[in-house]
Parts: C-alpha cells; sequence; structure tokens
C-alpha cells in the first residue's frame, strides 16, 4: 500500500517478481480494434466515429501483410465489438478482410486457448521459466 503522505523514500522499493507461472499472454493491438475509430464516444478525445471502414480496413491489411512477410509463427489478433463490427458498412469489410487474409497460403483461425495450447507445446514452460521466444 502507498501511503502519500510520507516521502517517496519511504514507500518506493524496486519492483520485486514473484513466482513465474505459465501465462500466455496474447497481446491486443490498439491499431487492429475496431472501436477508437469507429465509435463515438461524448467526451472522449480518442473517439472518432466516423472514420471510413474501407480506411480502416487498408491499415488493418498492411498491419497483416507486414506480419506475414515478416514472421514465421504469429498471431494477428484483431478486437471487434457488436455495437461498432454490427454495423452494416463494418460487416462488409470484415467479410472483405476475412476473404483477403483466407487467400493467403498457411493461415489458420483459432481461439485463444488453440492459440495458448500450440504455443505451449512449441515454447514448453520448464522448471520456472519460459524460453525468450519474441
Amino acid at each position: 500500500v502507498i501511503d502519500y503522505t510520507k516521502k517517496a523514500k519511504d514507500w518506493m522499493h524496486p519492483l520485486k517478481h514473484g513466482k513465474e507461472i505459465d501465462l500466455v499472454d496474447i497481446a491486443a493491438n490498439w491499431y487492429v480494434d475496431d472501436l477508437p475509430p469507429m465509435m463515438f464516444m461524448k467526451k472522449s478525445p480518442n473517439s472518432h466515429g466516423f472514420v471510413n471502414p474501407r480506411d480502416i480496413e487498408e491499415l488493418w491489411r498492411d498491419q497483416f501483410d507486414w506480419m506475414y512477410r515478416e514472421m514465421d509463427y504469429g498471431v494477428f489478433a484483431f478486437t471487434i465489438h457488436p455495437d461498432v463490427s454490427g454495423r452494416p458498412q463494418v460487416l462488409l469489410m470484415l467479410e472483405r478482410l476475412i476473404e483477403y487474409i483466407n487467400g493467403h497460403e498457411g493461415i489458420e483461425w483459432a481461439t485463444f486457448e488453440e492459440i495458448a495450447d500450440d504455443f505451449r507445446k512449441r515454447y514448453p514452460f520448464e522448471g520456472n521459466k519460459r524460453p525468450e521466444v519474441i
């Protein structure tokens, strides 16, 4: 607990790492999330709302293309929300994007559970540590 009434030297200490566990983090990426560019929220400075889905589709394709070209093994996890991606113009964008992605050799669609299981098989947690991979 931090007691801000005291001087920082009394409560500020280096981070103490706990025991490493077999946790697989499948990170999110704000650049492939539908909500920030396509949902308007009052008083939220980073909320645009009326961005053309074709512009977002181009950004997402570029993200995918780079990963496909540069990585032998990777996860292209994009985040969609029903109140954004449920709109007709965004559904059409997703249909085009999925068709585009499916046109590439070696692509597999998987749940996060399947992704984590595959990662654990490739990079087993031995003893108390997983090898550095990325």
